[in-house]
Formats: C-alpha cells, sequence, structure tokens
C-alpha cells in the first residue's frame, strides 16, 4: 500500500497541493500565515520534518500545529527518488522472479541495468511519478 504524500518547499505552489493529501513533507522553515493556508487539506493528519527544519519552526507555530491536531513527525527522507511511473516499479517487481533481467528487457522495453538498479533500490520510500513524489508505506 502507497499513500501520495506531497512535498513542499515553495510555499509559493501551496495551491498545488493535492486537497486528500494525509501526509505533508516540509522541506522549509514556514510561517503560521503558511500553516491556515494548508487548512484546504482536510484530511492532512501529519507533517514531516527533517531535523534541521524542526530547529527553524518557532515553538508557537508547533503549538498552533498540535491545537490542530496534526502530528508532527521527524524523518530522514535521504536520496533521490526512484524516477519511474509506480505502475511500472510494480511490474517489475512482480515479474523479476520469473523472467530474467534480458527477457524483462525485452518485455519492458527498460535496460537491463535499470532493471536491476531498480530491484537494488526499490527499497527506498521515494519514488518520482512525473512531477510527482509518492512516498511508501
Amino acid at each position: 500500500m502507497y499513500t501520495v504524500k506531497d512535498t513542499l518547499s515553495d510555499f509559493l505552489k501551496i495551491s498545488q497541493l493535492n486537497s486528500n493529501c494525509e501526509e505533508l513533507h516540509v522541506t522549509r522553515a514556514f510561517s503560521k500565515k503558511n500553516l491556515t493556508i494548508l487548512a484546504k487539506c482536510k484530511r492532512l493528519k501529519t507533517i514531516t520534518i527533517s531535523n534541521s527544519t524542526n530547529e527553524r519552526i518557532s515553538k508557537a507555530l508547533k503549538e498552533f500545529i498540535k491545537k490542530k491536531n496534526i502530528t508532527i513527525i521527524l524523518r530522514k527522507e535521504q536520496g533521490r527518488p526512484i524516477d519511474i511511473k509506480v505502475e511500472k516499479l510494480q511490474k517489475i517487481l512482480r515479474e523479476y522472479k520469473d523472467y530474467s533481467y534480458r527477457d524483462l528487457e525485452k518485455k519492458l522495453g527498460i535496460p537491463k541495468s535499470k532493471i536491476h538498479y531498480l530491484i537494488k533500490y526499490s527499497k527506498r520510500r521515494k519514488i518520482k511519478d512525473g512531477n510527482k513524489i509518492i512516498y511508501l508505506k
């Protein structure tokens, strides 16, 4: 199972957030004004932030978030996301045990070196699907 979790690094693009977002990973410190804009995300339950972002957010803002029943979780999301459509990655992971890398290369049209890389790094929690980053649970 996976959750589509938006990443917010530029608050000018806040209007592009998915309104069904339950989790939000914030990569930059933000103000109380920005948080009130997040009210459009009615299902938002969790905001994940890095240690450095946590240090830059004020105590008053953290209290305000708690009053809104939103949980702040410190999370380290290192590395670049795997750049492939989720459906294609799922297909590779389902079929790689039954086929050789060369057979998968012919069947899916993906170089065997990329298939090897995707299988090796499939345990990462981030996948880039177009312009969206999907975080796996």
